[in-house]
């Protein structure tokens, strides 16, 4: 009997150590591909699942994951921190950045990774039809042909928009009118929003790029006020002139909306001492010093850190989409070579699913 105990325990071990040893593998995968991934993989996997099919649902995801690996492989070559892939059922998928990389070409460097990854992810299948002849590979080949062209339409916030950034952003309007002409021929709804985000994107450039000038000749000006407000912030009255005749237009909100509210705690200072003097009781005191310095300062490093932010802003929109005659002519070769190995697997695909005798006995039906 306590033999077949310590037998039955033996077992029980084992397979405990297993399991545990399957688990230590387990664990490194969910670390790899993060929880969020997984669950919305799997809500994903499962509505195409429920209207397409296992096969259509499996490869349709399968194609999205490496494309996002494309891009999550580039990201981590330039060190530039992006967020985990998050799956969208009837969308896509997306990998989010936690800060914009340094230059148009890096940023096209991570855009064009994606729809690499995405051609090197159905090549095998060529061979595996021409072994199996199963339909099965004919469908990968169209669906990652689809996929990854469409991606490299040449418009924000799709792939060849920010590969394209780096050549001209004025082919963004060609992206535009191509995806507008699309989404009227195929009445779709995602295609209609990419539109309006792109058109947006690109005014918002245009807008910036436009001002260039009249901004960095108002940082110039800000640079001289703040500076000049500090000397000054002992005296209310001399900041308050400074404020008041410099009232120009200013384009930045955020300084504007600062240098307000300064003019309204400087407005209530002085209230505050006006009435003082009518009730008698009025004298300059280190205490009503030591209240009023610290509030304009305060505002004041508020404005500075608002100003070296605008000034950033303004040195992107000078540098950010300059790039030399070479990586040009690069990214625009690389960019069409890759438009033509998914065109042409697109359409071979495309040829063979349609020649298939499964596939045509169903359109003779």
């Amino acid at each position: 009997m306590k033999s077949s105990k310590k037998t039955s325990f033996g077992v029980l071990g084992t397979i405990g150590a297993i399991l545990l040893g399957k688990l230590k593998y387990v664990l490194v995968v969910l670390k790899l591909l993060k929880l969020q991934t997984l669950l919305s993989m799997f809500i994903t996997l499962g509505s195409y699942a429920l209207i397409f099919g296992w096969e259509f649902a499996v490869a349709i995801v399968y194609l999205l994951f490496i494309h996002e690996m494309g891009h999550a492989y580039a990201a981590k070559r330039i060190k530039l921190p992006v967020s985990p892939a998050i799956f969208i059922p009837f969308m896509g998928a997306v990998i989010g950045m936690k800060e914009m990389p340094k230059s148009a070409k890096d940023e096209g460097f991570v855009a064009y990774m994606g729809p690499l990854f995405g051609l090197i992810s159905f090549l095998p299948a060529i061979p595996l039809y021409v072994y199996t002849h199963e339909p099965f590979w004919a469908l990968l080949i169209i669906l990652g042909g689809m996929i990854n062209l469409f991606n490299l339409i040449p418009i924000t916030p799709l792939d060849g928009g920010r590969i394209a950034a780096g050549i001209s952003t004025k082919l963004w309007g060609l992206g535009i009118i191509l995806l507008l002409a699309y989404s009227i021929y195929k009445l779709s709804f995602i295609g209609f929003i990419i539109v309006l985000l792109g058109s947006r994107e690109w005014y918002k450039l245009y807008k910036k790029q436009k001002r260039l000038k009249d901004d960095q000749l108002e940082v110039q000006e800000l640079e001289i006020l703040i500076e000049n407000i500090s000397l000054e912030s002992h005296s209310l009255d001399s900041t308050y002139d400074m404020i008041r005749k410099s009232k120009w237009k200013i384009a930045n909100l955020e300084i504007s909306q600062l240098l307000n509210t300064l003019t309204l705690e400087i407005e209530k200072m002085k209230k505050d001492l006006y009435l003082q003097q009518l009730s008698g009781t009025y004298h300059l005191s280190d205490e009503a010093i030591h209240y009023n310095q610290p509030v304009i300062l305060d505002i004041l490093n508020q404005l500075e850190e608002k100003l070296s932010a605008y000034k950033k802003d303004i040195m992107i929109t000078k540098s950010y989409y300059k790039t030399d005659k070479k990586t040009k002519l690069q990214l625009f070769l690389i960019y069409i070579g890759l438009v033509l190995a998914l065109t042409i697997s697109y359409y071979y695909g495309n040829e063979i699913l349609m020649n298939h005798p499964e596939i045509q006995n169903e359109l003779n039906k």
